[in-house]
């Protein structure tokens, strides 16, 4: 009987390279799995960073109309006043000339009378007397009290024969008839201006419309097609059924180059435009291509691979953080922005309603800031700015907010702060900035400078931010009728 050799030892080499070989088969199989969806990984990731983008150029777009906004409920309050005193709203003409300084964006303030004749002009008067065309003017009836209307306006509709954007607060009776109208007027070339200031990549694009389609700003510029009407991307609903502050992302053919991009999409808060950031989709896949190309390669280029997506990812959380900075930061102090100290506003109105607690606000204004800019020039002008952001900083609370609204203007949001604590406050912060010597010309002379201070405590009648907002700019008034450097309370 014969019987068969044992078979011989398997080889640790054999074995150690079977493994190795293994798991790059393994990791390979693996990386040719992902790669294949690596490719929507990545227009996901640049659909987010579109929409991001889209949501930052909203709320700085949007903060040209809210201040304009803002100037027109002033405006539209003292309308009110002057139709209840039967006193001509041509004696407000003082009043729109003053306002109109404190915004570049406006080319002019109007008030229309009942007609909608232009019965106050804050720039051209030749215009007085003229018929608006707006579309609320042949309207038959109107929401009563104050309602905000934005129209773009064809050249050969205008009143001044260029395209504007108009911004108004039509007063109306109880019974619905029109009464009057505060209005702004801004060119459209200042939207182009405005957008051509953000860096573009020569394939992607950054486009404001309106609610019906009007092109009124892009960037490439595209002179042609400014004031045209375009129409929703194929599957997208139509501009005019996009919510107040909704936001989105999708891939489409440009209407106007016809070029595929990755587009994020948002609607401005209350006013009827909508910013679009594209990202061209070959540029934006070019890395995931040049990525493709070194796989084939060799397993070599695996290491180097990961670098390149470590880096863009890094890369893309950094410009997220940047972009966020840059929608809640005010530039030049770097303390809040308008957009910023209305969601805190909000936000801490709701929590005091909520659990009882007392809020307060404060308005501050630089005394006489154009006699400032135009004795000492404008950089010192931003010296005394800073200087008030510096000092609200140093004297107010960790748990405050202070922030610029624009120009001269600044807040400040007090939580759990009753009138008497926030007018101690106001006051030593009005006694700071009058001894501070910290802005200086260029001659090393102290630039003295003074601030008023309006103050305003939520009440039991109040249920918004806005409402509490407008009883600290009456108290703001106040203070500067009174003779300016000083506190006033609502």
């Amino acid at each position: 009987m014969t019987s068969s050799s044992p078979p011989g030892p398997v080889s640790r080499a054999l074995i150690a390279h079977g493994v190795l070989i293994f798991f790059l088969l393994a990791a390979g199989g693996w990386l040719v799995f992902d790669f294949a969806r690596e490719r929507d990984r990545t227009v996901a990731s640049v659909s987010r960073l579109a929409m991001h983008k889209s949501q930052l150029v909203s709320a700085l777009f949007g903060d040209i109309f809210i201040a304009a906004d803002y100037v027109l409920r002033d405006m539209a309050d003292h309308a009110e006043l002057a139709l209840t005193r039967k006193t001509a709203l041509v004696d407000l003409t003082p009043l729109l000339e003053k306002k109109l300084t404190s915004l570049p964006a406006l080319t002019d303030l109007v008030l229309l009378d009942g007609d909608c004749r232009f019965a106050a002009v804050g720039s051209v008067k030749s215009f007085l007397g003229k018929q608006s065309r707006q579309r609320f003017c042949s309207a038959t009836s109107h929401q009563p009290g104050q309602s905000l209307h934005v129209q773009y306006m064809p050249a050969e509709k205008s009143a001044n024969g260029k395209p504007v954007v108009l911004i108004s607060r039509v007063i109306a009776t109880p019974q619905g008839h029109l009464q009057a109208a505060a209005m702004a007027v801004i060119e459209l070339d200042f939207a182009q201006h405005w957008i051509e200031a953000f860096t573009v990549d020569a394939p992607d694009v950054m486009t404001i419309v309106d609610t019906e389609g009007v092109l009124i700003a892009r960037n490439p510029p595209m002179p042609a097609e400014l004031g045209r009407r375009t129409v929703a991307p194929p599957g997208q609903p139509p501009f005019e059924q996009i919510g107040s502050g909704n936001a989105t992302t999708f891939t489409a053919h440009s209407p106007l180059d016809h070029s595929e991009r990755i587009y994020g999409l948002s609607r401005l808060e209350h006013f009827p435009f909508i910013a679009l950031v594209g990202y061209d989709m070959q540029h934006a896949l070019e890395g995931w291509q040049q990525r493709a190309r070194q796989f084939a390669l060799g397993y070599a280029a695996l290491a180097l691979l990961s670098i390149g997506l470590l880096r863009a990812h890094l890369r893309t959380l950094a410009q997220s953080r940047a972009m966020h900075a840059l929608a809640t930061t005010d530039a030049l102090t770097g303390i809040a922005n308008r957009r910023h100290l209305f969601e805190r506003g909000e936000h801490e109105v709701a929590r005091a309603l909520r659990y009882g607690k007392p809020l307060s606000i404060l308005m501050i204004d630089i005394d006489l800031f154009k006699a400032i800019n135009d004795r000492w020039g404008h950089p010192s002008g931003d010296q005394v700015i800073r200087n008030i952001a510096d000092l609200m900083q140093g004297i107010l609370r960790a748990v405050d907010t202070c922030g610029r609204l624009g120009g001269e203007e600044f807040l400040a949001i007090l939580p759990e702060t009753a009138e008497d604590g926030a007018g101690s406050l106001a006051e030593r912060l009005r006694q700071a900035v009058e001894a501070s010597e910290e802005a200086r010309a260029d001659n090393g002379q102290a630039i003295r400078h003074t601030v008023s201070i309006g103050v305003a405590t939520l009440a039991p009648g109040d249920t918004s931010f806005e409402a509490l907002l407008r009883r600290a700019d009456l108290a703001l008034y106040r203070a500067k009728a009174s003779g300016r450097n000083r506190v006033t309370k609502s």
